[in-house]
């Protein structure tokens, strides 16, 4: 599957090169514009990881005009990405202003560097095409809540490619990306024992390397031309890749289908894929094996427009099946509705939904990078998530968002540590004997039902200033377990940018993660003593971001930024502190 990866990606990347091509996208993070609040909603069980050709680096400071929903909420990795200062700011400039692109260089302390380069071809008259290419390593130390300082070095490597052509009254379009993440086992969660690296149950020291590659090629009807009929279908090809030996392979077929009846749309997703993971235990047998899975997703509706409404209803049509797991197939509700009675002021939205969501094992190893490297994940079963809110604008600067989300989830997951005594056998003697800690992450299953209040506060005034507020109410109600490990019952978020001079703008974000509570099972070798299972405390996270940008030319910027200025010790998951107080600087050239 890599092979055939590799070499598909060199095909594209020659056609793209030799067709007379440019990039023609609009920029949707400028900030001279009021946020637009008043399209109907959707609300989803979970988005996809989309690739995106824009100057944005995924760190702290990023700013979406777009509010997006989710049901089910991570804890923010903050400080643990290096987080140069973001190339967009509040003085931002349109795409035909980049010219073919820039390049950016950057420097910091714990031996940061960064490097970011964005390339768009001249304006072509039917086809465009985009890279971009990003850096990020650092090689810090880190004090750990019990005190040990502890090297944490970490390296980030991305590349894109996006590329479309013209074809008729169809374009053919390509996204090609490849990342490749590494880290060190460097977390625990008590004081360090001495000879940490004789113990066989504490990975730590040891380096674990993901790579994950995508291809997505899809033919859509062009925007401009669009008649009764609008699609957007394709294939998709995958590879995921560990040095502890887990491989995943995956391909399928996609599309969305949307055709104008009159009085009607009648509105068709499907989807099918296969996923193949090498070296993971498998669940029957207990041990390392291959586990193959083939995914299909029908759901058929019919929307629905009024002057101030808008009705969508259908069926969402899941079927999973595996060789040693046997098959599943599940049939839920899909419907959303929109009302505005009050025209760009007020709108209120309500969802019923539900989804078998396919927990593959790339994605579960990239939301914690030191999961257990063989662990096997089983599907998720959304029962139903109801959703309800009122969104809209207070004044043209000023919208808001206001929301709620019950959803009755069944095997859920959540992330656990072990523990181990250290050598005594003796029962007479097992309470007193310390503990050992494994730093990597385990995953148990609890049915949950889960609440979520959000809210949302945008305000922006031209190019000159940009505040964005929201936050996030959480509780947990599970079957089994008596709390949800490792989530926090509240996220608070804010951030502004504001241009100070007229060539000077600056931003600050601050995060907030509430109190986390962490799950540690013993494993005890003999049944009859008292158990020493532990619930260990997770101190809230709060990180606090400040940078600016100068422009000293048109084509030449120079940017500053202070990262987790209260220099506290977060932890992102138990054991796992982040980086503390770091400086960065470095320079933009546009050409």
């Amino acid at each position: 599957m890599r092979q055939l990866f590799n070499t598909l990606s060199a095909f594209l990347l020659i056609l793209a090169i030799s067709t007379e091509i440019a990039i023609a996208q609009k920029d949707s993070t400028v900030l001279n514009q009021s946020v637009e609040v008043m399209k109907a909603y959707h609300p989803s069980i979970s988005n996809a990881k989309k690739i995106s050709l824009m100057p944005v680096i995924d760190d702290t400071t990023r700013y979406s005009p777009e509010f997006i929903y989710s049901i089910d909420s991570k804890p923010i990795r903050s400080g643990f990405t290096a987080s140069p200062i973001k190339p967009a700011d509040v003085n931002k400039e349109s795409y035909k202003d980049l010219g073919l692109g820039y390049l950016k260089l950057g420097a910091g302390t714990s031996t940061t560097a960064y490097g970011e380069f964005f390339l768009n071809l001249p304006q072509s008259k039917n086809a465009t095409f985009g890279l971009h290419l990003r850096h990020l390593s650092s090689d810090g130390t880190i004090k750990l809540a019990a005190g040990d300082k502890v090297n944490a070095p970490f390296s980030q490597n991305n590349a894109a490619i996006s590329s479309s052509l013209d074809i008729g009254n169809t374009v053919l379009t390509t996204d090609l990306s490849y990342d490749r993440d590494a880290v060190n086992y460097y977390g625990y969660p008590a004081a360090i024992p001495a000879k940490i690296d004789t113990i066989s149950s504490i990975r730590y020291g040891l380096k674990q390397v993901y790579e994950k590659g995508d291809l997505r090629v899809a033919l859509k009807s062009i925007e401009k031309n669009q008649g009764n009929l609008v699609f957007n279908s394709g294939i998709r090809l995958g590879f995921f890749d560990s040095k502890t030996g887990q491989k995943e392979a995956s391909g399928g077929f996609f599309g969305k289908f949307d055709y104008n009846f009159g009085q009607v749309h009648g509105i068709l997703d499907l989807a099918y894929d296969h996923y193949s993971t090498d070296s993971i235990t498998l669940e029957k047998t207990q041990l390392p094996g291959t586990k193959n899975e083939d995914w299909i997703r029908i759901a058929p509706s019919v929307r629905l427009n009024g002057d101030n409404w808008s009705l969508r209803g259908g069926i969402n049509f899941v079927s999973s099946a595996e060789k040693s797991e046997g098959s599943t197939t599940k049939l839920y509700p899909d419907f959303d509705f929109n009302f505005r009675p009050v025209e760009g002021i007020l709108t209120l939205y309500a969802g019923l939904k539900g989804d078998l969501r396919n927990n593959c094992y790339g994605d579960i190893a990239l939301g914690n990078y030191w999961s257990d490297p063989r662990h096997n994940i089983h599907s998720t079963d959304y029962n139903y998530v109801v959703t309800g809110g009122l969104k809209g604008k207070i004044s043209r600067e000023l919208s808001y968002n206001l929301g709620v989300t019950f959803s009755q989830v069944k095997n859920m997951y959540f992330y656990t540590q072990k523990s181990y005594f250290t050598s005594s056998s003796n029962p007479l003697i097992y309470i007193s004997d310390p503990l050992n800690y494994s730093n990597e992450f385990g995953v148990v299953y609890n049915n949950a039902k889960i609440t979520d209040f959000s809210a949302e506060f945008s305000y922006v005034s031209g190019k000159d200033l940009s505040v964005v507020l929201k936050g996030n109410y959480y509780n947990y109600k599970l079957d089994v377990l008596t709390f949800a490990p490792q989530k926090p019952n509240f996220i608070l978020s804010a951030f502004a940018s504001v241009r100070i001079l007229d060539k000077l703008t600056g931003f600050a974000d601050l995060d907030v993660i509430g109190n986390r509570k962490a799950q540690v099972f013993n494993i005890n070798p003999f049944a009859s003593p008292v158990s020493r299972d532990q619930v260990m405390q997770i101190d809230p996270s709060i990180q606090l971001n400040l940078g600016a940008t100068y422009e000293l030319t048109h084509n030449f910027k120079l940017f500053g930024r202070v990262d987790n200025l209260l220099n506290r010790p977060n932890e992102q998951w138990l054991g796992y502190a982040s980086q503390g107080l770091r400086l960065m600087g470095g320079a933009t050239i546009s050409f």
